[in-house]
């Protein structure tokens, strides 16, 4: 298993950071606009304005728009059971990817690992068998973007299986991490390791697998996390964080 490494500060945790503006994708508190990073945890989510008195003295980040997700984990970042490259562990955080494993794909520790871009599965069949799903690159460089893992389970795939965006999104992140045997509740909240990715501002769905129909109301007190519409493309990763660690970032460069 292979964490990435920090991009500038080696086994350095940033400072105390409130990020603000944000869209939290949570399960808990959907309706956060704001986020404070602490001790390599996500320390406190909440209004904006109440994290700004609370928490003034830490440093703030106006990533205003922009969508906080927990990151994508490869499980299978290599066609056989060798290491992957750590070399391309930054460019892997570049596209929002926060954990790479050994391949192949099969069944590991009771989680079904499929690469979605160059494998067929029947992920309704699966899910409905009360399978557990992990998504991977299994090291095709057509398969980079962790995004047209999401795309290939719920919109490419024959429509008789396709599962919604969420499911997909789900089965690429925190699915990865229960095969790494980390438990994660697949959606940010506080107590937990600060791994996540802030992501451009995009216009945000909820997508069922059935076309045009949406099987989850897109209020946030419905507590059903939005995700980017991928009709448009694939929103660039601005930050990647892992355990507190900046291991990517493009907020500065972008004057966000």
């Amino acid at each position: 298993m292979n964490a990435l490494p920090p991009s500038d500060a080696p086994g350095q945790v940033a400072p105390p950071t409130l990020y603000t503006g944000i869209v939290l994708y949570s399960a808990k508190d959907p309706e956060a606009s704001a986020m404070l990073v602490a001790d390599g945890l996500i320390a406190w989510t909440g209004p904006e304005d109440t994290g700004r008195l609370l928490h003034g003295d830490a440093v703030q980040v106006d990533a205003t728009g922009c969508l906080a997700t927990p990151g994508f984990v490869d499980a299978a970042a290599t066609a056989d059971g060798t290491d992957p490259n750590p070399s391309a562990d930054v460019e892997a955080a570049s596209r929002g990817i926060v954990l790479r494993l050994p391949g192949p794909t099969g069944t590991r520790d009771g989680v079904r690992i499929i690469a979605p871009v160059t494998e067929s599965a029947a992920y309704l069949d699966l899910l409905a068998e009360g399978t557990p799903l992990a998504f991977g690159s299994a090291g095709a460089p057509s398969a980079a973007d962790p995004w047209d893992w999401v795309r290939a389970a719920a919109r490419t795939s024959p429509a008789p299986q396709r599962i919604s965006d969420r499911a997909a999104f789900l089965a690429a992140s925190r699915g990865g991490q229960r095969v790494a045997g980390h438990r994660h509740p697949g959606t940010l909240q506080t107590g937990i390791p600060a791994t996540f990715v802030l992501w451009e501002p995009w216009d945000l769905t909820v997508r069922s697998r059935t076309e045009g129909v949406e099987l989850w109301s897109t209020d946030p007190r419905s507590r059903t996390p939005l995700l980017p519409d991928l009709d448009q493309g694939t929103p660039r990763a601005l930050r990647t964080v892992v355990e507190g660690r900046i291991v990517h970032d493009r907020l500065a460069q972008d004057g966000a």
